[in-house]
This record gives C-alpha cells, sequence and structure tokens, in this order.
C-alpha cells in the first residue's frame, strides 16, 4: 500500500525537532534531579563533617581547658625545683654549730673541761679548756690531756687546721671546795690552754685543702708564764 504523505517539508521537519525537543527535556529533567542528588548527599556529608568538626572542637577546648590547670601545677613544680635548689645551695654552705658542739664534747678526753667554746664561720672555732694537774706533775704527763684533745680535735672530719694558742699551769681557787682533805683546801692545780681551729665549708673545701698539722705553743716554762700567773691573780 503506499503512503503519501502531502504535509509541507517544513511541517515535517519542525515535527522531528518537537520530538528532539522532547528528549532533551527528558535529559535535562534527568540531569537536573541527578545534580540535586548529588547536591543533597554532599549537603548530607558537609553536615556529618560539621557534626565531626564541632565534636573535635569541643574535645579541644575541654583538653586546652585541662591543660591550663595542670600549667598552674606545672609552674608551682617549677618554682618548688627553684626554691629547692636556692635551698640546697644555701645549706651545702651553711655551717652546723649545734653538730660541731655536740661532736667536740664527745670526743673531749674525761679530765678536761671547757671554760669558753665559741663558732663562727669566718673565724673557726675558739675554745678554751682546762684539766687538772698532780702537784709535782712533769710537764710532758701533765700536758698529755692536752695533746689528746688537739689530736681528737683533728680527727674531726668538720674541723682542720688546729692550733694550740697558749697553755700555762695554773691554781684554780674555783675548785678548793672539791679538793680532798689532805690539800688543806688550798686551790687545784690545772692546766689551762686555748685552742683554735677552721671549720670545713663549700668555699674552703674548694679554694683551700684543709690542713692535717696540729700546731702547738706550749711555753718552754709553763709555772713561770705570764699566763699563769695572770690566771693565779684573777682568782
Amino acid at each position: 500500500m503506499l503512503k503519501v504523505n502531502l504535509l509541507p517539508k517544513e511541517v515535517l521537519e519542525r515535527r522531528r525537532y518537537e520530538g528532539l525537543y522532547r528528549w532533551v527535556f527528558i535529559g535535562a529533567a534527568g540531569v537536573i534531579v541527578f545534580t540535586a542528588l548529588v547536591w543533597a548527599w554532599l549537603l548530607l556529608v558537609n553536615s556529618s563533617a560539621e557534626g565531626r568538626l564541632q565534636t573535635v572542637q569541643e574535645s579541644v577546648q575541654q583538653e586546652q581547658a585541662l591543660a591550663s590547670q595542670l600549667s598552674i601545677f606545672q609552674s608551682k613544680e617549677q618554682d618548688l625545683e627553684t626554691r629547692q635548689g636556692i635551698a640546697q645551695a644555701a645549706l651545702a654552705g651553711r655551717v652546723d654549730a649545734g653538730q660541731i658542739a655536740e661532736d667536740v664534747s664527745l670526743v673531749l678526753p674525761d679530765e678536761v673541761w671547757l671554760d669558753l667554746f665559741t663558732i663562727s664561720e669566718k673565724d673557726g672555732v675558739l675554745l678554751t679548756a682546762e684539766t687538772p694537774r698532780t702537784s709535782g706533775e712533769s710537764d710532758d704527763v701533765a700536758y698529755k690531756s692536752v695533746a689528746k684533745t688537739l689530736v681528737r680535735l683533728n680527727e674531726l672530719p668538720q674541723l682542720y687546721d688546729v692550733w694550740l694558742t697558749t697553755a700555762a699551769n695554773a691554781q684554780w681557787s674555783l675548785f678548793a671546795p672539791k679538793a680532798d682533805s689532805s690539800s688543806g683546801g688550798e686551790p687545784v692545780n690545772v692546766v689551762t690552754f686555748q685552742a683554735t681551729t677552721k671549720i670545713v665549708t663549700s668555699t674552703s673545701s674548694t679554694s683551700t685543702a684543709p690542713s692535717t698539722t696540729t700546731g702547738a705553743s706550749a711555753p718552754s716554762n709553763p709555772a713561770n708564764s705570764p699566763a699563769a700567773q695572770g690566771s693565779s691573780q684573777t682568782q
């Protein structure tokens, strides 16, 4: 069967283009729908990322607040360490006078007693002591207690450079009541002596090595020395 299209050529071309328009509209609608779906997905991802970011920011703020609180303890710890270092430096160079006095009292011979005892970080230790002397006893025997005292002082780790500055025979009426009946209440003969020593400190131990020499300057005739005569006169 033969079909004859009597429509003009212009109408046929227009109808053909109208069919293409429909597909163009369908494609455009599909692109729009796809774009909308992609945009919605990206919006959802972005919202989730913003939520996670906000959570991380809140966690960071909490950590910063905690670090700020702990920084106070850190500064206090540093301040404590600084104070501790200053205290240790101060204690390292101090002179423990109580310990020195106790150690000296422990090493003194039983027959020796102190009349004067001074401690100075600059001048060291100065002590004046006495020990009884039997009538007619020779000097080498009478001064054994003095020598023993010097030796024991020199053995103390806190002291060095021990010297006997004065030593003399004397009579002390202060001890007359303690004399036996044979003495008839006469003053008791004693040996009075004075010794000096330096104290070991951080500065002295680093600048000068302590001397282990014990010096003595006992008079050749202690009974006739001015110190003995002055002592007997003052008593």
